[in-house]
Order: structure tokens, then C-alpha cells, then sequence
């Protein structure tokens, strides 16, 4: 749809403007004429009411001539165009015209043919200029709107040490980053220990935590609040003045602990760096308060932790066994569903009576990833067994950031090879059962054929595989080979004239005796009576 731009017209002699307005017809072109005026005194007072995007004046009229009008307009109203229609065709007004900005120069008189042409490439270049002005428009929309966004980039960016000084103080001043005018600064992380909210959707759990915070800061600190976006969580920058004490930051910290338990419904566990004097060096306090975090397994949850009143970490031995690691496989191996959880429980348990510091936990809980590791190797099984979402090692390693993702993705793991290892093991007995009969079946004739022939035969152990034989075929080893043999002799004494010992030998008996007393015990006579009575 064309853009319509509304003009004044200006010229003394009223014929002169009925003229023009009647010579073309302006809405088809994209314009409306909102109003005329005989001198350039009179165009000012309507272009106050009227506000048009374009004024086409006369240059002779009495009172205030057609260059004295546009340069006022030029003054008061710089985004207004100006044309010049005139009848002389002077050099002079022509210059000083095009020298105040004037976009057209109309020598009249002017055809309806001519002024047509004149609108047209007139009203074009009022839509390039509301092109920029809109595309302009748009970009200060976009950047205002993305400010926020870049806010929290410069503060990300800011702890772990990433910007430089000069592009420090520049952005304090465009994001209108609370730190300005303190003697020190210092750093807070805030980790969420529990997802236990009424909240429906747990994603939005950080978010709510982040406004919570930053409403119980305000007025107390000066301080900036923000999402951490390598660590997923919330971290607060402090700027200190140079009376104000740690216990009282500290003081702070724990009253928006409590409100928010109050609010949402979610405990938090606050770790607070050292202070530092120079804001480049947040990085450090930043470092420290990470650091304090790993000190919740010691000191609790729900605290302000402090890291200079933190000991240095002791070396505690907090490791997977590995006897704890052979119960484990065998659970994984031949255990329940139930016993699996209640082993997941155990390792729980033993995490938690340690009270390690978050460093040792990782530690423990990378042993016991490489233990699984190993299994599904082992296995042949393919990676997604362990996760529905990890595609390689770094995002299993991604889960034990904390010991509830840990937990939930121990227990899905475990069950999910405990699954394949059985359903792996039915597919291989089944196979090998398959393989045996078809091997007795072939090899029934050979007198040697015992079951440690034929478990040798298969790669398997003859305790194993006799008792499995008898769970799925509901017959033992041998009652299967001896049932198969006579079915075969019975078949010979119907169908052929040959001796009670060429079919003995045919079926793998060599002592004819031996072979008419088994066959007697299963038929109630001798074979030769039995081809008699056939």
C-alpha cells in the first residue's frame, strides 16, 4: 500500500493554488493536501496545527517570501521537505535554494504531465527517507530490547576475566551497570539446592530466583544480579563502599536466602569470594566463591559461605572401591531392579555421611562413571544406554555438577544396562541352546558325544550350560540325547531289514546290549519285538 505524505500549499494568488490542487489528482499519487496558506507568515501557523511532510511554496509572495519561509521551517522543522514553484527562472534563487536543502526547483507555469513526474520522484524520495528512518527505527528497537542480553554478556564476561579495562568503563556507563563510584568489589555465587517449588515449570526456578534476589538487594546493596551462562546458575556482583563490612553483605545475602524459601519455595546456598579494589580483578573473587560453594557438603545447605572462613580441604580418601565396584557389576549383572535402587541408595548414603567438600564428590562420582563406562564396553552396548541425551563422555561428565543429577542419572544407567545385560543374555542363551540341538541333531551317531564334547564344541561351561539346558528344554542333556537316538533307531526298525547292532551302532550306542536295554526301558520291549509288532 503507498505511503500518503501530506503537504501544505503556499503561493499569494488563491487561483494559483485552486490551480494546482485541481491540476492532479494527489491521493492517487500518495499525497493528501491538508491545507493552503498566501504568505510564508500564515504557512507557519497552520504548519504548527497541520504537521505535513511537505510544503510547496512560492518564492514571491508579500510578508514572509518562499526562502524566508524554508529557512524557518529548516529551524522549527528540519524533518520537513520543501519544493519551489516559481516563475522566474533565476540562478540566484536556484543556488540559495539548493544550498537550504530543497529537494525540488518548479518553474511555472507547470503541466499536470510535468508535476506528475515531479510527485512521483519526489514522493519516492520520501519513502527511502522513511525507509531509514524506519530501518533506523528498528535497530534502536532492537538494541534497546537487547540490552538486558548484553548486559548479562558483559557481566559473564567481567568475572571470568574476558574484558578489558578501557572496554570496562564503556560499558558501565551504555548498560548502566550498577558498580560505579566504589572503593571494592566482590562476588557472590548462588546455587539452588533443591527444585522442591510449587512451581510447575522447573526451568523457570532460576528465573524466579534471580527477580527474587534482585528486589531483596536493592536498597541494601549495590549490586548486580545476573545468569551465569557457563555454569547455569546465578552469581551477584557487590560494589563495596569502603566502610561497609563482610558481615553485613553477609547479613543481607542470608535474609534473601530465607525470603525466598519463603517465596518460591527453593533453598539456596550462597558462596562469597574475597573482595577485590580493582574490578578487573573480579575473576579472582569470582574463582573463590565457586570455590566456597564446594565447602556445602561440610557446612550445609542454606548458608552464606565464606571462603576465608574455610579451612583448606583435607586429602580425604572418598573413592570407589574396588571391592565396592566388583558388588556393584555383580548387582548390574545378575541383581533386581530392587536391589539396583538400594545399591544406587548406598552409594547415596555414602556420599552424604562424608560431608566432603564438591571437589571430592566429582571426584568419586567420575570413578563410578568410568566403572559403567567399562561395563558397556564390555558389553558392546552403545552410549545412549547410560542417557536419553548424552551424546559422548563430556556430557556425562556435564551430569555430576550436583549430586541430584547424579542420583537420577545413576539410577536411569544402571536399570537401563541391568535391562540390556539380561535381555542380552536370554538373546545368547537362546542362541546357544539353538546352536546345541542342531549340533546333537547332526551329531547324534557319534558315540563319543558327551556333554563336555559338546560344550566344548559351543565355548561354554558345562555347569552353566547344563542347567540352563534343563530350565529351557524342561529334560536334561542326556535324557534329550538318548530320547533323540531312539527316535531315530525306532525310525530305522520301521523303515530298513538291517541288524539290532548296525542301528545301535547308526544311532551311537556300541554295545547292542546297552541299546536293547535303553530301548526296552523306554518302549516296554526289545527293538526286534518292537519291528514285529510294527
Amino acid at each position: 500500500m503507498k505511503e500518503h505524505y501530506k503537504i501544505l500549499l503556499v503561493d499569494d494568488e488563491e487561483e494559483v493554488r485552486k490551480s494546482i490542487i485541481k491540476k492532479i489528482n494527489w491521493e492517487e499519487e500518495g499525497f493528501l493536501v491538508v491545507g493552503d496558506a498566501e504568505n510564508g507568515v500564515e504557512a507557519l501557523e497552520k504548519i504548527e496545527n497541520l504537521n505535513p511532510d511537505l510544503v510547496f511554496t512560492d518564492i514571491r509572495m508579500p510578508y514572509m517570501d518562499g526562502l524566508e519561509l524554508i529557512k524557518e521551517i529548516n529551524i522549527r522543522y528540519p524533518l520537513i521537505k520543501s519544493i519551489i514553484f516559481s516563475g522566474f527562472d533565476d540562478f540566484d534563487y536556484a543556488k540559495e535554494a539548493i544550498k537550504m536543502g530543497v529537494i525540488e526547483y518548479v518553474l511555472k507555469p507547470v503541466s499536470a504531465v510535468e508535476l506528475t513526474e515531479i510527485l512521483r520522484k519526489v514522493h519516492k524520495t520520501l519513502d527511502d527517507e522513511l525507509d531509514k528512518k524506519r530501518d533506523i527505527e528498528k535497530l534502536k528497537s532492537s538494541y534497546l530490547a537487547s540490552i538486558p542480553i548484553l548486559r548479562e554478556q558483559f557481566l559473564n564476561g567481567l568475572i571470568h576475566g574476558n574484558i578489558g579495562k578501557s572496554e570496562i568503563d564503556y560499558a558501565l556507563v551504555e548498560y548502566d551497570i550498577n558498580l560505579k563510584d566504589v572503593d571494592k568489589y566482590i562476588v557472590a555465587t548462588v546455587h539452588i539446592d533443591d527444585t522442591d517449588s510449587a512451581i510447575v515449570n522447573k526451568e523457570l526456578i532460576p528465573i524466579s530466583v534471580k527477580v527474587n534476589l534482585i528486589e531483596n538487594l536493592e536498597n541494601k546493596l549495590q549490586a548486580e544480579v545476573f545468569s551465569m551462562y557457563s555454569e547455569s546458575s546465578i552469581a551477584v556482583i557487590v560494589g563495596l563502599p569502603d566502610k561497609m563490612s563482610k558481615n553485613y553483605i553477609m547479613s543481607v545475602l542470608s535474609e534473601a536466602i530465607k525470603d525466598v524459601i519463603r517465596v518460591i519455595g527453593v533453598n539456596l546456598t550462597i558462596g562469597l569470594g574475597i573482595s577485590v579494589d580493582d574490578i578487573t580483578k573480579l575473576h579472582q573473587s569470582y574463582t573463590l566463591a565457586k570455590e566456597a560453594l564446594g565447602y556445602r557438603g561440610i557446612v550445609g545447605t542454606g548458608e552464606v559461605i565464606y571462603i576465608k572462613d574455610m579451612q583448606p580441604v583435607e586429602a580425604l580418601r572418598l573413592r570407589f572401591e574396588d571391592i565396592e565396584a566388583k558388588e556393584y557389576i555383580n548387582i548390574l549383572k545378575f541383581g533386581s531392579d530392587e536391589s539396583i535402587v538400594d545399591y544406587v541408595e548406598k552409594i547415596f548414603s555414602k556420599l552424604k555421611e562424608s560431608k566432603a567438600h564438591s571437589s571430592q564428590y566429582q571426584s568419586y562420582m567420575i570413578n563410578v562413571i568410568n566403572v559403567i563406562i567399562s561395563m558397556v564396553q564390555d558389553y558392546g552396548l552403545e552410549l545412549s544406554v547410560l542417557t536419553k541425551t548424552a551424546t559422548d563422555y563430556i556430557d556425562l561428565l556435564d551430569k555430576i555438577k550436583d549430586t541430584g543429577g547424579f542420583r537420577e542419572w545413576l539410577l536411569e544407567a544402571s536399570i537401563n544396562i541391568a535391562h540390556r545385560i539380561r535381555e542380552d543374555r536370554v538373546t545368547t542363551s537362546k542362541k546357544v541352546l539353538d546352536e546345541a540341538k542342531n549340533y546333537i541333531e547332526e551329531n547324534y551317531a557319534d558315540i563319543e558325544l558327551s556333554l563336555e564334547k559338546l560344550c566344548k564344541y559351543l565355548h561354554v561351561s558345562v555347569a552353566r550350560f547344563s542347567t540352563n539346558f534343563k530350565k529351557e528344554m524342561g529334560i536334561s542333556y542326556v535324557n534329550f540325547l538318548t530320547n533323540l537316538r531312539l527316535q531315530k533307531a525306532v525310525e530305522l526298525l520301521k523303515t530298513t531289514d538291517e541288524k539290532t547292532y548296525i542301528i545301535a551302532e547308526k544311532v551311537g550306542y556300541a554295545d547292542q546290549n546297552y541299546f536293547s536295554y535303553v530301548f526296552k526301558k523306554k518302549y516296554g520291549v526289545s527293538p526286534s519285538k518292537y519291528r514285529q509288532q510294527g
